[in-house]
């Protein structure tokens, strides 16, 4: 029912959006959700099980083109799990105001199901501004994971979407 309702709220924005949108900028605040349709950290390879739980973020602009970010993300299934993420967002072009912007980020990141996690992880993706208060993003990337217990762990084409709103 929850993918449901997304897809039928992006599709909505879209049609109602303009093809020449405004693109934030310096001093815009932004919040979006990740991992609508996937679990963090490429699901259950992470640390015996990961979880499906949307990962809320909240961003800042402080130049156009820079976007420093931090996230959180909560399940309680089995083991109570946690997702703490820090990152910066550099869209790809300095100035592009075009609806399609292409951007790289990079995140720190703490996981914890009972055992801990630290980790670094690098994207690269495309956003689409449908006006200047909406967007859609994917991206794909690479991580590095070490938990106190087990193997390191590397992932390489962690892929996610997002909607974003800015204010």
């Amino acid at each position: 029912m929850r993918k449901t309702i997304t897809a039928l709220a992006m599709s909505s924005a879209l049609v109602a959006g303009s093809a020449q949108a405004d693109t934030p900028g310096q001093g815009t605040f932004t919040l979006f959700l990740t991992d609508l349709f996937s679990s963090p950290l490429g699901g259950p390879g992470m640390m015996g099980g990961g979880f499906s739980s949307p990962t809320y973020n909240a961003g800042f602009f402080v130049t156009d083109d820079i976007m420093p970010y931090g996230s959180l993300s909560l399940s309680s299934g089995d083991d109570t799990a946690v997702l703490l993420r820090a990152g910066s967002r550099f869209y790809a072009v300095p100035g592009d105001v075009g609806p399609l912007r292409t951007f790289a980020d990079g995140e720190l990141l703490y996981f914890s199901n009972g055992n801990d996690a630290i980790g670094l992880a690098g994207n690269f993706g495309m956003e689409y501004h449908v006006s200047r208060h909406f967007s859609v993003s994917g991206r794909v990337g690479v991580s590095l994971v070490d938990p106190d217990v087990g193997d390191t762990v590397f992932n390489v084409g962690d892929a996610s979407a997002a909607v974003n709103f800015y204010f």
